[in-house]
């Protein structure tokens, strides 16, 4: 696979890891009666700060639960003035710090800036997706393949598809009429996209020809055999044996290639069918020949006659995504023949469509004017955002991705767009998604959180949606620059780190009895002994206060007076504070 260099690339390869933990401070939270001080209990987030920085205070709570991810990144086609703010410690990429970043011609390392910002933060990215969770990312042509290849390059076993999305109806430049942009879809190598009503045809057959084409005898002896049809009622009654297995029992001693299909070896009252193409080339049959009558006995497999061709019947099969869909009963199926030798099922209103994506999206819902539109009709004014996503867009990419229930996340939230879709679609679908929101500009509260406040109350122009979100601000670093204890971040803050640190998981705040107990995970509990402006010792008094001993107890502390055989007998790992604290 082929790699992108770039200048700066070796230095920011790994810089999310040296990305300091800032502590996420909540400045107010909002619903239907307004803004109030308090919490209210909102999972939804809207945060103001660098996306960088954003991002990594997400990880204790969030890594590895975001099911759907879009961003909007700057284009980077020289019009837009973004900033490159990084503090990457490499005088290359220091002497770009708070440049804008110019036109091309002008500005030689636009596109350097460009990967050098992006890439640490897919990489952030990328820790807090599911395993089954899928990225889109809106671009043009601009940096479409740079984009692709560092995709490719970090999400190495994932799927990176790029869709085709018609944004307007043109504007001519240098001769030629740009009218599309792109979104990428990063997702797992079995991607199943949620169903779409909107992309369904009419009712048409679920059962696909079972021919592969593109493979012959030679290259899958095993999966070229004859399957046996009763001639009178299409029942598949057997197969034959396998080319591979004629060679390993001594029955076809030739080459491959040369290897002919014996139409007469069927028994009495049937016949031979073999995996040939509508021009009569041999070819293999999708299924090796246990899987086939399997799934002929589950009712997966169809027998059609056929009038032309070699073959006398043509042999159907369904797909693995249909029949997982009839397994858990998202399609309904019932028996096709009253015959009870036939199990071949037939499922009810079947529609094709709807449960792939199309690389080409021409909706003109989709026209980036919708969005500018939008934004006016809901604050009154476009401000800087003269053509932000329409909400119909982000709505579909979602809709395709995320469960009922999924956590949206958007990193360049830009006038708010994801929330609105979140809320929207929430309120007409019944769904209960929850939206994260991440935005580096001063416009955070005055634009982006705005404009969900007029979604969820509503106004003259704009049905309200109900919901609630709490807005946030980056508060203090976790480490200070000498990797000590910011004791301003606040206890608990570190408590939750540590923990974090320690298992990946979210810190639900048990208590046992002692005030330093964190949790118990695998066996193994954990004890934070940090008291601020005060050394804290491991020792026999302090062993005193754990009620209980589990296999292995990690604890933390300034100091540690404990003989190296205490500790062994109790099972007690000892990490010194500060010293001992790993780093995200």
């Amino acid at each position: 696979m082929p790699t992108l260099e770039w200048i700066g690339k070796d230095k920011v390869i790994n810089h999310h890891q040296a990305v300091p933990y800032r502590v996420l401070k909540r400045v107010y939270s909002f619903d239907e009666q307004g803004q109030h001080e308090e919490d209210n209990g909102s999972r939804n987030m809207i945060i103001h700060g660098d996306n960088l920085e954003a991002l990594k205070s997400l990880l204790p709570r969030y890594e590895g639960k975001v099911k759907c991810i879009y961003i909007d990144p700057p284009y980077n086609t020289g019009n837009e003035g973004w900033v490159y703010n990084d503090n990457v410690n490499d005088p290359k990429i220091k002497k770009w710090l708070g440049e804008v970043v110019g036109k091309e011609g002008e500005d030689l390392s636009r596109h350097d800036k460009w990967l050098c910002m992006m890439y640490p933060r897919l990489r952030l990215l990328q820790k807090l997706l599911r395993d089954d969770g899928v990225m889109a990312i809106s671009i043009s042509y601009h940096e479409l393949h740079n984009l692709l290849l560092i995709c490719r390059e970090i999400f190495a076993t994932r799927q990176v598809v790029p869709i085709t999305v018609q944004t307007s109806g043109g504007k001519p430049s240098a001769g030629f009429n740009y009218s599309h942009e792109y979104v990428i879809f990063v997702c797992p190598a079995e991607f199943a996209p949620n169903f779409s009503s909107e992309a369904q045809n009419s009712y048409a057959s679920p059962f696909h020809g079972m021919n592969l084409a593109t493979f012959n005898q030679t290259q899958r002896p095993n999966q070229t055999y004859p399957i046996y049809i009763e001639k009178s009622t299409g029942i598949v009654i057997g197969v034959g044996k396998s080319l591979q297995q004629r060679i390993a029992d001594g029955d076809y001693g030739g080459d491959k290639a040369d290897f002919v299909f014996d139409y007469d070896e069927a028994p009495e009252g049937a016949v031979a069918v073999w995996p040939v193409t509508q021009k009569g080339d041999a070819c293999v049959w999708r299924l090796i020949p246990n899987r086939l009558l399997n799934d002929w006995e589950k009712g997966y497999i169809k027998v059609v006659p056929q009038k032309k061709g070699k073959n006398a019947f043509a042999v159907q099969f369904l797909a693995k995504g249909i029949i997982q869909k009839i397994e858990n009963g998202e399609l309904k199926a019932i028996r096709e023949s009253d015959n009870p030798d036939i199990p071949t099922l037939r499922i009810e209103d079947f529609k094709t469509g709807g449960t792939t994506i199309p690389t080409i999206w021409t909706d003109k819902n989709y026209y980036n004017a919708k969005g500018g539109d939008e934004i006016t009709s809901i604050l009154g004014k476009r401000g800087k955002f003269q053509y932000p996503k329409p909400t119909k867009l982000i709505v579909d990419i979602i809709n395709r991705i995320a469960g009922k229930d999924d956590i949206v996340l958007d990193s360049f939230a830009g006038s708010g767009t994801t929330a609105h879709a979140v809320l929207l679609d929430n309120y007409i679908s019944g769904n209960n998604r929850r939206f994260i929101l991440i935005e580096l500009g001063d416009y955070a509260d005055e634009i982006t959180a705005e404009r969900a406040k007029q979604v969820i109350c509503g106004n003259q122009n704009v049905q309200g949606t109900g919901g609630n979100f709490s807005y946030f601000e980056l508060g203090d670093a976790l480490l200070t620059e000498d990797e000590d204890i910011n004791e301003h971040a606040g206890a608990e803050n570190i408590r939750k780190y540590i923990w974090y640190m320690e298992t990946h998981q979210e810190w639900q705040g048990i208590d046992n009895g002692n005030p330093y107990y964190l949790g118990a995970v695998n066996h193994a509990a954990y004890y934070f002994y940090y008291v601020p402006d005060k050394v804290t010792v491991l020792n026999h008094d302090f062993l005193a206060t754990i009620p209980e001993k589990k296999e292995t107890t990690v604890i933390y502390a300034d100091r540690c007076t404990l003989s190296e055989s205490t500790l062994t007998k109790y099972g007690i790992v000892f990490k010194k504070i500060p010293r001992d604290i790993a780093k995200l």
